[in-house]
């Protein structure tokens, strides 16, 4: 019987383990939103190579408007 309740008082610390790594999840992701999105985070996940060497190669009027379109964004987003 020993053994049996060494086994579950193990089996209730990991179960606290596991809660508390919730609850600390939980707790960064709200501090996360709080904070709102980085620009610079955002802007690393985005793939870069393969997105500049399509723009580079599109016609200039489409390239020059979604350059311009994207501009606007960022500034309407950056000042709210």
């Amino acid at each position: 019987m020993h053994k049996s309740l060494q086994q579950e008082q193990q089996l209730l610390q990991l179960k606290a383990e596991a809660l508390r790594l919730k609850l600390l999840t939980n707790q960064l992701r709200r501090q996360q939103e709080q904070s709102g999105p980085d620009v610079l985070e955002l802007a690393s996940k985005l793939p870069r190579a393969g997105l500049l060497w399509r723009l580079a190669n599109m016609p200039r009027k489409l390239r020059n408007k979604l350059l311009l379109g994207g501009a606007l964004l960022a500034v309407i987003y950056l000042r709210f």
